[in-house]
């Protein structure tokens, strides 16, 4: 089982793993998975935010004892500001920078000088996440959780994505990142529920707490019984790479280890596929290589000084699905879902759902509309292109010295989005959605509004209901007897389409594997 954040760019991911690993169950879960606090890096002087932009976090986890010391780039030494040794340091380091330039251009790699995903924390450092002296505090902040508060957090997040039982030995909690070279834009690329930044440490922070044997036996007393064999590992997918990092892995058992191993394997094949699906959407690819040879192209692309497009974001972003998987899986979404799980049989009142609903309009709507509002006028209320920005105080970009702040998104970002509202889809019954949506003004407005749509699909029913003048009406297509195509190869699929050839969604069929089947 895998765990991925709901990011419409981890849709593709999750359908290729499920078709390389039959056996493999993904769920999808907002991407600080349930654990905000503030972040200390070892060495660091200042703190990240790893939760979600409207909430303020109470508690601080700490690094410590990390195995690998940050890598610096003497190029950017302060010492060049000063009067003598700046003079002989810029003439020594100018033929040296020349050198480096030369390099970004014909062999790209990764450089302290690029922003890495993974270089925000050592893989094998220690976390202070357990918090046994409630006065152990520092700026105000409580250093870790204890166990009650690990407890509460851990069922609020197993029982909002519906893992309740049926646990497999492996449990992979995959956070998500981006790396990328000379991007004013980075943070946008990262995780918005992790405030624009990497979200392996929320990652491995919730796979601690539920290996944690204390936090086990409260969850049982609370129904959720965790087998002992199995484990839970805090992994990262870095999405402009398509590179997949892994945290704790000496925790695991003989038995595990192997399937690790085996687990692996599958991720880097379904790496392998993703990366090819997303390569229709760089002119620079050729998307009918050998997929070790696309993925190797766009691994290089997201270190490239000169790509402008490492990747292209949240763009094409439409819909977003609250249910089970089995509402979506096998069926070709071109990465334009986000996907949050939710089992309406574990929630028959609802109260699970409204917690659910919450952020959905918020985190959501919110990208939707700054693709949306980008997209229309570019010019006006987006950023233009993203060549000559420069970050302004490290809160805005503007274009080279003109000084005025750009409001949204440049154009490398949006240039495929087509702009539409985003349509949310929840597997329940309309009267409890109803419920959900209302159970606080700040959702409720998002609906009411009309800044995003939603529709209730009535599980029972298999009907569809549309919310419009504040409430759900059944929805009868336009169009009933239209059939939907089929991808019996995904392979030559991408090969043959490009970008905005294939704005239908397709079935898939079971032949010749990587193929997607809709059950």
């Amino acid at each position: 089982q895998a765990v991925f954040c709901i990011d419409e760019r981890e849709d593709s991911i999750r359908r290729h793993i499920e078709a390389v690993d039959k056996s493999c169950e993904t769920f999808g879960a907002p991407g600080f998975f349930g654990v905000e606090f503030y972040f200390q890096q070892e060495g660091s002087k200042f703190y990240d935010k790893l939760c979600p932009a409207p909430v303020t976090p109470r508690y601080l986890i700490k690094e410590f004892d990390a195995k690998t010391g940050k890598q610096d780039e003497p190029l950017y030494s302060k010492h060049t500001h000063g009067l003598f040794t700046g003079f002989f340091l810029s003439i020594t380091y100018g033929f040296w920078a020349l050198g480096k330039k030369l390099q970004m251009m014909f062999n790209p790699k990764m450089s302290p000088a690029i922003s890495n995903a993974y270089g925000h924390m050592d893989r094998q450092s220690n976390l202070t996440i357990v918090n046994k002296n409630p006065n152990d505090q520092e700026n105000g902040l409580q250093i870790g959780y204890t166990v009650g508060e690990m407890s509460i957090r851990a069922e609020n997040f197993l029982r909002g994505i519906g893992m309740v039982d049926h646990f497999a030995a492996l449990v992979y909690i995959v956070a998500h990142g981006s790396s990328s070279a000379n991007n004013p834009h980075h943070g946008a690329h990262d995780c918005g529920a992790c405030s624009g930044r990497p979200g392996a440490t929320n990652a491995r922070v919730m796979a601690f707490i539920l290996n944690h044997r204390e936090v086990r036996e409260i969850l049982q007393h609370q129904g959720i019984s965790i087998p002992a064999t199995t484990q839970f590992v805090g992994a990262m997918h870095d999405t402009a790479a398509d590179v997949m990092g892994y945290y704790d892995e000496t925790i695991l058992h003989p038995e595990n280890v192997k399937a690790h191993l085996i687990n692996q394997q599958h991720f880097e094949t379904a790496l392998n596929l993703n990366a090819k699906e997303r390569s229709r959407r760089f002119a620079s690819i050729n998307s009918r290589q050998e997929l070790e040879q696309v993925r190797k192209a766009i691994h290089s692309r997201s270190v490239s000084l000169f790509e402008p497009r490492p990747e292209l974001g949240h763009g094409t972003n439409t819909l977003a699905i609250i249910g089970r998987r089995q509402t979506s899986k096998g069926l070709f979404l071109d990465r334009r879902a986000f996907l949050n799980s939710y089992d309406y049989t574990t929630d028959p009142d609802g109260k699970i759902l409204a917690a659910v609903m919450r952020p959905i309009g918020l985190v959501c709507g919110g990208i939707n509309l700054e693709y949306y509002f980008s997209r229309v006028d570019n010019i006006k209320m987006g950023a233009g292109t993203k060549l000559p920005h420069n970050v302004m105080g490290l809160f805005g970009v503007a274009n080279s010295s003109d000084g005025d702040l750009r409001p949204g998104l440049p154009w490398q970002m949006i240039e495929v989005h087509d702009p539409v509202r985003l349509l949310v889809i929840v597997e329940h019954r309309p009267e409890i959605v109803l419920q959900a949506i209302q159970s606080a003004p700040e959702v409720f407005e998002w609906y009411r509004n009309e800044w995003v749509h939603i529709v209730a699909l009535h599980p029972e029913e298999q009907q569809f209901y549309l919310f419009r003048n504040a409430a759900f009406e059944k929805y009868d297509p336009i169009t009933s007897d239209s059939e939907i195509g089929t991808i019996h190869n995904m392979e030559e699929f991408i090969e043959g389409a490009r970008e905005m050839e294939t704005n239908h969604i397709v079935h898939a069929t079971e032949e010749n594997l990587p193929v997607y089947l809709l059950d």
